[in-house]
């Protein structure tokens, strides 16, 4: 890969990573001058228990203390939750906060970072989801105390500077871009994600390959982004299915959190093309599929279609996801490497296609969608390509 372009490769923060590192959280939070702190939080992670394994190790510590657990946050992190999550760390006297969740808890508290950063009461202020990005920001530091406990591997969304909140009232995703609105402490522990079910394991692992596969093929790859993705394809490969068919495998899921940070980090960082996820971002509002079922579902229709995309590199990301090349010509490459991935997602359960079946005039809301998702913006497709992906992934 050709490095004659410029790459600024920006990481804020620390990342703890091992079995037992949430013992660490209450230290951070001191070192950060942080006594009250708020765990925010979904429904699912307070019955799991994983929420009060937590709250348990910092109470024990002594400090800081735990004002309370915000558990109300949705899939998709909703506008409305997010700006009803900031009043109650007011009411609540709260000086830190701590994420523990999945992609959606983890964006919801860096909206509500930025929200304090910038001293607004509603998170539309700093956004508009029908152009899909807020550009107009002053950068400003943001110095809230802020710790994320990824329960899922995932999104890798503890370090990106980007938040995903969906805006109830225009049905879309928009996408908010901060260098300061990752956590300033990340804690990888493979214990509180023991608990996922298969289903949640395997598509949110899907998630963390496709955030590999764009940032692999993009315009804008460089070889730091390349290290990262490559080596997390490679672990996904390998620990996926153990993680899904033994939850309670520790170092499977210790390799999935990591290669789940990682690829983050490379697609972060070679942004440009991610037609996979301008495809998950457009149907999953619409049809209330979760992400990483959406990504699952795309990624193999995707690059199926938009061959001039990703012919070029076929083969460092099929001899990365244990494809044999040898004798092989770039496109016998390419359709061992479409027909493998197809087969990785059916050993993980990952159906085939979404069951829904589209109206012309879901046909017609989609292709706005996609053209108006920022990836669409960044990686405008023709109607016909759309048209032809969208075909392939829906039940006729």
């Amino acid at each position: 890969m050709s490095m004659t372009q410029y790459v600024a490769w920006e990481h804020r923060g620390v990342l703890d990573i091992g079995f037992g590192s949430i013992t660490q959280i209450g230290a951070h939070f001191k070192a950060m001058g942080a006594r009250r702190i708020g765990i925010i939080t979904d429904p699912g992670l307070v019955k799991a228990g994983v929420v009060d394994m937590v709250k348990d190790v910092i109470e024990v510590q002594g400090a800081p203390v735990v004002a309370g657990i915000f558990d109300r946050i949705e899939q998709d992190a909703k506008s409305l939750i997010v700006n009803e999550c900031l009043r109650w760390c007011g009411e609540n006297g709260v000086e830190g906060l701590l994420a523990v969740g999945g992609g959606s808890v983890l964006d919801a508290v860096k909206g509500v970072k930025i929200m304090i950063g910038y001293g607004v009461r509603e998170i539309a202020e700093l956004m508009r989801a029908t152009a899909g990005l807020h550009g107009g920001l002053v950068i400003q530091p943001l110095t809230f105390p802020h710790i994320a406990v990824p329960t899922t591997a995932g999104t890798g969304a503890e370090s990106s500077p980007g938040a995903v909140i969906m805006v109830e009232e225009d049905g879309l995703k928009g996408n908010i871009i901060h260098p300061h609105l990752g956590a300033q402490v990340c804690v990888l522990d493979p214990q509180v994600t023991l608990s996922l079910p298969p289903h949640l394991t395997a598509e949110t692992g899907c998630d963390a390959l496709s955030h590999c596969i764009e940032a692999l093929f993009a315009r804008n790859a460089n070889s730091l982004s390349d290290a990262f993705a490559i080596h997390a394809i490679k672990l996904i490969k390998k620990y996926l299915p153990i993680a899904y068919q033994d939850g309670r495998n520790v170092e499977a899921r210790m390799q999935m959190l990591i290669a789940s940070n990682m690829g983050m980090q490379a697609y972060s960082k070679a942004n440009g093309s991610a037609p996979i996820h301008n495809f998950a971002h457009a149907i999953g509002p619409k049809l209330d599929i979760s992400h990483g079922l959406a990504n699952a579902v795309l990624m193999s229709h995707v690059m199926s279609v938009l061959f001039p995309l990703y012919l070029p590199r076929i083969r460092e990301f099929a001899e990365a996801f244990g494809v044999e090349t040898a004798g092989l010509s770039p496109e016998q490459i390419y359709g061992a490497a479409v027909a493998a991935l197809e087969a990785f997602k059916k050993q993980l359960g990952i159906p085939p296609v979404f069951p829904q079946k589209l109206t012309p005039e879901d046909k017609e809301d989609l292709r706005f969608r996609v053209k108006t998702d920022i990836a669409g913006f960044r990686f405008p497709l023709p109607v016909e390509a759309v048209d032809f992906i969208l075909a392939l992934s829906f039940s006729t």
